[in-house]
């Protein structure tokens, strides 16, 4: 026996191999599982920590501006005093702002400690006198919110107090101010203060504590910062928003919402608030809203997932390590009965049939020991058989082929000698055909001959369609079944000019089925009979449609139908008012290829036959 030189893997390493494998694959598995679990962990503790901060700084702004109201409106009755000379002067001037001297007035109001300016604005909201010329004809039309709150006081009847706000025109300057309308409604009259003791007192209430608390407790954060409508800084470091800075920080203004700004460069993530301090009570409320910007530092993230990273390659390599101890021990000791068995079973393969199986130290190798044993055992009672029926079946193998050559050759000489016979009956028919021609131009009209005639040419068409069956149904099957397209041939039948007047509809598409090359006689038949049949049949149909048991070919027409007790009988021999064979042809030719046929339409509406196409014997080729 040649010995099998290829090479394989031993049992023992491929074992072993797969035990490391698996291993590896769990601690892999485990690692990355860990890894995930932990870094979601890690980013969760960090956005939690975003998310809180902005609470923070968003509540800690909320209440400095709470701070900031009370502290203001302590000067609210002072300022309501200082109207009393303003409406004085505009009643003496009877109603006429442009006769009033409001510098004289401004310096009369003044005390040592106060500055102060005067405005008056008019109906359309424009301010048309002042004492602060930067300010003179400013239209605060263009803040809609903010004029119509000064336009309901105009048009009221009480003193009303405003938040200190930025100066129109020097916005880096912050005053507190106050209106009161005319008693004509006209005109507004506006007040503006500040003075040292009162900014200085305003100092107590500071954006910027937002910022010394938080960079103090939290090293994740880099920079807090607070801009107010005009953009100006009021907590950090710096003065006013620029650059990007300046551009996110009216985005928020715009929209309303805050977003974040990652910067992988720089290891940051910026986050804008809007920071919503509106309050009703005061005109200038819309403008008090402001924007916060934290800058957070993503360094301490990446340092927590770098070192979990590295926490987590030592436990693989750890896990690689025992894989490759544990995989060794386990394949060896599992493969070590094994290595006998083949041995022996090597021995026994040179031929030493009788040489038995070492017995094994588990139970599965144990029972391979058997199970080899009694295949040995088998192999030589099928080996003493084998010789013992290799001599029988060479010789039936030869008697086998002789008979099947014997076998074409009589179906050969069958087909030859049917042939012939076809031929020479249809020989006969035609010279009888002749004769009753004949016959019938040497009687003429005499009746007593003519119902024998015609009962003779009755029987010689039946003989003669008959001989045509038998050599169409000897044709069935004796060519190779193909793939063939239902529209092509149907296209083709309906060019015959018999059926030229049947307008063809074809929605079969690209239908191709497996059968018998005589399917083009299938549709021509299908065709004539409706011609035949159908009284005065002007269209045909062909369609199909896929079904759970198969494919549907649906041939259907115009004419008058079939009636019910005869859907059934139209597929048997000898039934119809031609030869009788046509649809049975029909169906012999569609079962060579396992399809069926039936018919059903309704009376009166037309015919409808449905041939059933298997699965496998259809197919829409592109």
């Amino acid at each position: 026996m040649e010995k099998d030189e290829r090479h394989y893997r031993s049992l023992q390493s491929s074992f072993g191999l797969v035990i490391f494998l698996v291993f590896i694959v769990l601690t892999v598995a485990v690692s990355a599982i860990l890894f995930t679990s932990v870094e979601n962990s890690i980013f969760s503790q960090f956005d939690e920590k975003m998310d809180s901060t902005t609470i923070t700084v968003t509540h800690s702004a909320i209440l400095a501006d709470k701070g900031l109201i009370l502290y203001e409106k302590a000067y609210d009755q002072q300022l309501e005093d200082a109207f009393v000379p303003f409406l004085a002067a505009y009643n003496q001037s009877g109603g006429n702002p442009a006769a009033i001297d409001l510098d004289a007035l401004k310096a009369e109001m003044e005390r040592s400690d106060w500055e102060i300016d005067l405005y008056i604005i008019n109906e359309a909201g424009v301010i048309e006198y002042t004492t602060f010329e930067p300010d003179k004809g400013f239209d605060f039309s263009t803040f809609p919110t903010f004029c119509s709150s000064i336009t309901r006081i105009r048009e009221g009847d009480t003193f009303v107090a405003d938040r200190v706000c930025s100066s129109l025109a020097v916005p880096e300057t912050g005053k507190k101010y106050a209106y009161m309308p005319t008693p004509d409604h006209k005109y507004l009259l506006e007040l503006s203060f500040t003075s040292e003791k009162f900014m200085e007192g305003r100092k107590d209430f500071p954006y910027t504590a937002i910022t010394k608390m938080l960079m103090g407790d939290e090293s994740a954060i880099r920079e807090v910062s607070v801009f107010d409508i005009t953009y100006r800084q009021l907590a950090g470091h710096g003065t006013s928003a620029q650059g990007d800075t300046l551009t996110h920080v009216k985005q928020v203004y715009a929209d309303k919402v805050g977003f974040d700004v990652v910067d992988r460069e720089n290891e940051t993530i910026t986050r804008y608030i809007y920071i919503d301090l509106e309050n009703d009570e005061y005109p200038s409320s819309s403008q008090m809203d402001l924007v916060g910007e934290i800058v957070f530092s993503t360094l301490p993230l990446h340092e927590s997932i770098n070192s979990l990273l590295f926490y987590v390659v030592i436990l693989c390599l750890l896990g690689v390590g025992i894989g490759v101890f544990f995989a060794y021990y386990v394949s060896y000791y599992m493969t070590r009965p094994v290595k006998a068995i083949i041995a022996d079973v090597d021995y026994i393969a040179e031929g030493h049939l009788d040489h038995p199986i070492q017995e094994a130290r588990s139970a599965e190798t144990e029972n391979l020991r058997r199970s080899v044993n009694i295949l040995v055992e088998r192999l030589k009672c099928e080996i003493q058989r084998l010789k013992k029926t290799s001599s029988e079946l060479d010789s039936e193998l030869k008697r086998t082929q002789e008979v099947e050559k014997a076998l074409m050759n009589a179906n050969r000489k069958l087909g030859l000698l049917s042939g012939i016979t076809r031929h020479d009956l249809l020989n006969q028919i035609r010279a009888l055909s002749m004769i009753s021609a004949l016959l019938k131009e040497e009687i003429g009209c005499e009746k007593k001959a003519e119902q024998p005639l015609r009962i003779m040419d009755d029987v010689i068409t039946t003989m003669e369609n008959q001989i045509t069956f038998t050599r169409e149904y000897h044709a069935l099957g004796s060519k190779t079944a193909e793939w063939m397209n239902v529209g092509s041939l149907v296209a083709e039948v309906a060019e015959v000019p018999d059926f030229h007047h049947i307008s063809t509809e074809i929605t079969t598409g690209s239908l191709e089925v497996f059968a018998d090359p005589l399917l083009k006689r299938v549709i021509y038949n299908l065709f004539d009979n409706a011609v035949r049949h159908g009284g005065g049949v002007t269209r045909m149909t062909v369609s199909f449609r896929e079904e759970e048991d198969g494919g549907l070919l649906v041939f259907e027409d115009d004419g008058s139908g079939v009636p019910d007790h005869m859907k059934d009988k139209i597929f048997w021999k000898k039934i119809g008012k031609n030869t009788g064979y046509g649809l049975f042809l029909v169906r012999e030719i569609l079962s060579i290829t396992g399809m069926s046929i039936r018919e059903s339409g309704k009376k009166g509406i037309g015919a409808r036959f449905e041939i059933r196409v298997p699965h496998e014997f259809y197919l829409f080729k592109n």
